[in-house]
């Protein structure tokens, strides 16, 4: 998956509700440019780890093609599909149109469905680039992620660990946790 968001994606979590919902001593949350950096950070960790981003953004994905008239999305939920290309073999997209494509289930288990009357059907090429909009849903796992989000981002600031090196820091019990119970598992791939 590859945000391809035109502009700037608002966060999912506000700052000041990080700052009543965690623990921290008070002279340690003047620095609001390292708790929006650890928030920030968090968030995308989060988001990726759950396929459940807090709030909407463009996203591609490329599919290889097959036999397949239906490929479920690793992300939860689809607002809505915005294009589809087939490649042309030498590393660029032929626009296809929308017709007789949809998705299917775009808050519980999306799915992209290629009916029998999609035009991209006759068209040679072994790739598939879908676009959609995805995330933005509101419910108990979005929650969680939330919580996992503030936990995180938590442990990183108190921990004073930089979000930028080779290697990443680990995660606590309590943040796998919170993750694995808001993760979104596409069931299957294609079909």
């Amino acid at each position: 998956m590859r945000v391809i968001e035109a502009g700037e994606i608002p966060a999912g979590v506000e700052l000041a509700d990080f700052k009543r919902s965690v623990h921290i001593a008070a002279e340690d949350l003047d620095d609001d440019g390292a708790l929006q950096l650890a928030l920030q950070s968090a968030e995308a960790v989060v988001a990726t780890a759950t396929g459940r981003p807090l709030t909407q953004r463009a996203v591609e994905f490329v599919v290889v093609r097959g036999a397949w008239r239906r490929w479920w999305f690793p992300v939860l939920p689809v607002q809505e599909l915005l294009a589809l290309a087939v490649d042309d073999g030498s590393g660029g997209w032929v626009d296809q149109p929308l017709d007789g494509a949809w998705v299917q289930q775009a808050h519980d288990e999306p799915q992209l469905v290629l009916g029998t009357s999609w035009a991209g059907h006759g068209v040679p090429g072994e790739l598939l680039r879908v676009q959609a909009r995805v995330g933005g849903a509101d419910d108990s796992a979005i929650n969680r992620a939330r919580q996992a989000i503030f936990l995180l981002a938590k442990e990183w600031f108190e921990a004073g660990i930089s979000i930028e090196g080779d290697e990443a820091p680990r995660l606590s019990f309590g943040v796998r946790l919170l993750m694995k119970q808001a993760r979104y598992q596409r069931p299957c791939e294609v079909a």
